[in-house]
């Protein structure tokens, strides 16, 4: 091992450590740390950190699994599925994994350029027409309509994958929010191509904020390899690494063991509350439409 990997990997258990310390010390609990033990001690520790988060409605549920070079050294599922009826958390229930979503999909665009189909550099334009000619909001005018002009550079795929393209999400940036009203268009949780209609915040390069980036990049996914996005993860990523629950459309058995969302109320309670990614989209949604179960 170079010492730049031993370095790595002690900053790494440090940073573990501490996240810990930091977990127990919320719920009052003292580990032992005795060399004697010590490795059945810190599980039961986590076990007993990941039960009063969930009976404390901290979270509704958690799974927690983790792993080393030898395989699985740690799986634990605490609390509820669903707070209203009670249904209790196991490790392969299927969660909406939301933003988790970009790794994979990002994964995939990398394997991409790694195959010379795509280019970090180069203006994805030449794979994604639509975005021949950006533009950028600069503001609305006194009626309230949206003040725009064309970007001074092309976007790129490197500016995609890292959030500086200059795309936002309407939750997070108020301009763009007031764009999606007056131009009534679908949020981007309805996966309908026009939801990935809105402008530009700034010019491609000029900062980072998070956004609808790699919903672009995975369309950039199946415009060079000539499949739809669900099939690319499916047949490159999720077979060859067994993770078979992953996915876009979930089957009736993952139904089965799928985790409702909560919202939190303004008394700090957790509420279940209706939500879904479309099962019949008109993309996939590559910045946060997969659903995928704890151990995968």
């Amino acid at each position: 091992m170079t010492r730049l990997q031993q370095t790595r990997r002690e900053l790494l258990k440090s940073g573990a450590a501490m996240s810990a310390a930091v977990s127990f010390a919320k719920y009052g609990i003292t580990p032992s740390w005795s060399a004697a033990g010590a490795k059945k001690d810190g599980l039961n520790v986590v076990d007993e950190v990941l039960r009063q988060a969930a009976e404390t409605k901290e979270v509704p549920g958690v799974v927690a699994v983790a792993a080393n070079s030898d395989g699985v050294i740690y799986e634990g599922a605490f609390g509820k599925r669903d707070l209203a009826n009670g249904t209790d958390m196991t490790a392969d229930s299927v969660f909406w994994i939301a933003s988790m979503t970009k790794a994979l999909t990002a994964t995939a665009a990398m394997q991409l350029v790694e195959q010379g189909k795509l280019q970090l550099d180069e203006p994805i334009s030449k794979v994604l027409p639509e975005l021949a000619a950006p533009q950028v909001l600069e503001g609305f005018d006194d009626k309230g309509q949206p003040k725009l002009r064309p970007a001074k550079r092309p976007i790129t795929l490197r500016q995609l994958l890292t959030h500086t393209a200059g795309f936002t999400y309407d939750l997070w940036d108020a301009d763009t929010a007031q764009y999606v009203k007056a131009a009534n268009l679908p949020g981007i949780i309805s996966c309908k191509n026009a939801a990935l209609t809105t402008p530009l915040a700034f010019d491609p390069g000029d900062r980072w904020e998070y956004g609808i980036n790699i919903d672009f990049a995975g369309k950039a996914v199946e415009a060079v390899s000539g499949q739809g996005l669900n099939v690319y993860l499916r047949e490159h990523i999720f077979q060859p690494l067994g993770m078979k629950d992953t996915d876009f459309v979930i089957g009736p058995d993952q139904k089965k063991r799928l985790v409702t969302v909560h919202a939190r109320k303004p008394d700090g309670g957790l509420d279940p509350i209706e939500f879904g990614v479309p099962q019949e989209p008109e993309f996939f949604m590559g910045g946060g439409g997969l659903y995928g179960p704890g151990r995968d």
